[in-house]
């Protein structure tokens, strides 16, 4: 059996036999994750539109919604910050999520004079109908992946988040 059909064939298989990965020099590997990474990138803002219709919700105000499943409560200010968008654009988008029951205004929970935009319970239910079989996909992504390689991916998608927000930040 060649290494070609090997490594095609599924675990477990008949004749199946562990194959070596192929070792790429590192330039080679950074210029295959820049491409991969914008693939995905891609692919996870189509996935967002797609959420965004099945919610019922314009793509702006889902990744609003979206920020404040993440980030929890924030100012007005810091969401215009993290979506790149002005505070008017914000109050608008704002509006539109606590018209539908989503958000809500409060005080700041530190400073009086600021609002705090939160998700509601009702908000807090609606995620899993936006994306059904999200998690139980992801799951099975994940599935052959070691305890060890799992923290490698976690370890990496918190470096690289901290890289972009980084360059988001500062992005001369």
């Amino acid at each position: 059996m060649d290494t070609a059909s090997a490594a095609s064939s599924p675990p477990g298989s008949e004749g199946s036999r562990a194959v070596e990965p192929e070792v790429r020099p590192r330039g080679e590997l950074y210029d295959a994750l820049q491409t991969d990474g914008q693939r995905l990138a891609v692919r996870l803002i189509r996935l967002l539109h797609r959420m965004a219709e099945r919610s019922g919700m314009n793509p702006t105000d889902f990744q609003c919604y979206t920020l404040l499943r993440v980030g929890g409560s924030m100012t007005p200010g810091e969401i215009a910050d993290s979506l790149c968008l002005s505070t008017g654009s914000v109050t608008g988008v704002v509006d539109r999520l606590e018209a539908h029951g989503l958000v809500e205004r409060t005080r700041h929970p530190e400073d009086r004079r600021k609002v705090a935009v939160r998700l509601t319970a009702e908000a807090e239910r609606m995620g899993a109908e936006t994306a059904p079989g999200m998690r139980e996909a992801m799951t099975a992504a994940h599935a052959d992946y070691s305890v060890e390689e799992l923290a490698t991916i976690a370890d990496w998608l918190d470096r690289i988040g901290g890289t972009l927000d980084r360059l988001a930040a500062n992005p001369e």
